[in-house]
């Protein structure tokens, strides 16, 4: 009842909390085969891919159901997955499938999807990264640049895969993973910056270098 009241209380106060894994394994629990070594390669991934799915989608219950989703998805091809692996890593290409067939269940007619040529053609001046942000502040920020480029900020910057490791999380070549992450970056960095300067936090660092 405790577990409950306290879950209640974090979502009337919008925290997002990761699904519990009672509620996973509960699911899980109708398979018959063996799942301990599942549990114990699979499972302590789950507030990782929770965290970057809050970020994909910007709702919890999104989230919460892309989540299960990717997690029985591995469940039901555990025995493709090879031991020794990184299995973060096979979660995540996992996660961000299930990401994409839900968005394509929401949104039933085609989208118009900018290129990455037009978008960083439309970026602002190149500024430096501001201090004294909150990290509501910088999330907020990273939800408005552009979704091909918060990804692989997220893989890289935020979950710290490697290159290759993106490269096929996204089912995209190295060079492109580079390339978004450059802008990407550059996109994080003039939104940053904006805030900054809202603050005066860049005007005051101006005056403090014009001393």
């Amino acid at each position: 009842m405790d577990d409950l009241s306290s879950r209640d209380s974090n979502e009337s106060q919008g925290v997002k909390s990761a699904p519990r894994q009672g509620e996973v394994v509960a699911i899980l629990s109708a398979a018959k085969a063996p799942r301990e070594r599942f549990d114990a390669e699979a499972m302590p991934h789950m507030n990782d891919l929770f965290r970057t799915a809050c970020r994909l989608t910007g709702e919890r219950g999104r989230a919460e159901d892309a989540v299960q989703e990717a997690f029985l998805q591995a469940w039901k091809s555990f025995d493709r997955f090879e031991p020794g692996t990184n299995c973060r890593a096979w979660l995540f290409k996992i996660l961000f499938h299930c990401v994409n067939h839900q968005r394509r269940r929401i949104f039933r007619f085609p989208l118009l999807k900018q290129t990455e040529e037009f978008i960083e053609a439309n970026l602002i001046a190149k500024t430096s990264l501001p201090d004294k942000l909150s990290d509501a502040e910088i999330l907020a920020a990273l939800d408005r640049i552009p979704e091909d480029f918060r990804s692989v900020v997220l893989l890289v910057d935020v979950e710290e895969f490697a290159y290759k490791e993106v490269a096929d999380i996204l089912n995209i070549p190295i060079g492109t993973v580079m390339s978004r992450l450059s802008r990407g970056r550059k996109a994080l960095r003039d939104q940053l910056s904006a805030v900054a300067e809202s603050y005066g936090i860049l005007r005051s660092k101006s005056k403090e270098q014009s001393a």
